[in-house]
């Protein structure tokens, strides 16, 4: 179950009610109780979510999903309620990069299966310990195949403007070097500007925006997400200009992209499978809940998308 964001002690109240019903359920049916809590609320996480949901429900087992609102002091506070329910397993879309906010969550965890998703926990995954894993994918992949698809469009040559996600966000950092990596292979092809739009369709909005009324000269634009790049193409509807001229790419591969692919206006994604991993979450706390010794990242592949291959995932 996903609760919508609340706020306050009303909040609280109604998730206490929740995890004491949703327990006894799973103790009187002998079900797993899994508690689940996301950094936020939005397109890509609600697919992993939802994933989650779907293998849980084939499994017979009992889950209770809340946002933290990209707050990392509600997080931890979410978690000290759900151990209060003595779950099975916690899984975690983290708020925060930061080492000591997932060395908190891991405290909080004691001994339960916990299984981070998208966000890693650690630089050195290695410092997990043997009842943690991250799934995920990996990043040196992701930018790598989006950039080097537009270099080939581009003719390896070109100006790209770059939106970056949110800062600290390793997989923005990420990203980011694998696009200037690309580029620094390419001699006749140059980054003219990039500026943080935080994963967010309405501020690459704004900040494609103000490139357009700056008349700044770029023929590539390249997005560390899907909902910035569309963002991006809305800015060029809305200032009367086609985008399709453009070398335009994004990465997650979301339906609002593929549609854009479909009109033709995105010329390249790459597959953040969010389905996969929300399904390989299931499957690595249930090794976990069995007792299985595993390494600590378990990997669910990047895959380039364009206009040859997208029709692929429409009927997903």
């Amino acid at each position: 179950m996903q609760i919508p964001y609340l706020a306050g002690i009303k909040k609280q109240l109604i998730i206490t009610l929740y995890l004491v019903l949703l327990w006894s359920v799973s103790t009187a049916s002998w079900a797993r109780f899994i508690a689940v809590t996301a950094n936020q609320n939005d397109t890509f996480r609600n697919i992993i979510l939802s994933s989650i949901e779907q293998k849980a429900d084939l499994q017979g087992d009992e889950t209770y999903i809340d946002f933290a609102e990209n707050d990392p002091i509600y997080q931890i506070e979410q978690i000290k309620l759900y151990m209060t329910q003595k779950p099975d397993a916690l899984i975690v879309l983290p708020t925060s990069s930061d080492e000591q906010h997932n060395r908190e969550i891991l405290k909080l965890a004691g001994n339960i299966p916990v299984v981070f998703i998208n966000v890693e926990p650690f630089t050195d995954l290695n410092k997990l310990p043997k009842n943690a894993v991250y799934v995920g994918s990996n990043e040196l992949e992701s930018g790598t195949m989006e950039m080097e698809e537009l270099a080939r469009l581009a003719g390896y040559k070109g100006k790209v403007a770059l939106l970056i996600g949110k800062q600290t966000h390793p997989a923005a950092q990420k990203r980011t070097q694998d696009v200037k990596d690309v580029l620094a292979k390419y001699p006749n092809m140059t980054l003219v500007a990039s500026q943080v739009a935080n994963w967010s369709r309405n501020e690459a909005y704004s900040v494609t925006k103000k490139w357009l009324a700056e008349k700044l000269d770029f023929n590539i634009l390249v997005a560390n997400n899907d909902e910035m790049i569309i963002g991006a193409i809305l800015a060029f509807q809305d200032a009367g200009i086609d985008p399709k001229p453009y070398l335009l790419g994004g990465i997650d591969a979301t339906p609002d992209a593929l549609q854009q692919m479909q009109e033709g206006n995105l010329d390249v994604t790459v597959l953040q499978d969010a389905k996969g991993q929300g399904s390989a979450a299931l499957e690595v706390t249930d090794q976990l809940l069995q007792g299985q010794k595993l390494p600590p990242a378990h990997w669910v592949p990047f895959k380039l998308i364009t206009p040859n291959n997208y029709q692929q995932l429409l009927s997903k």
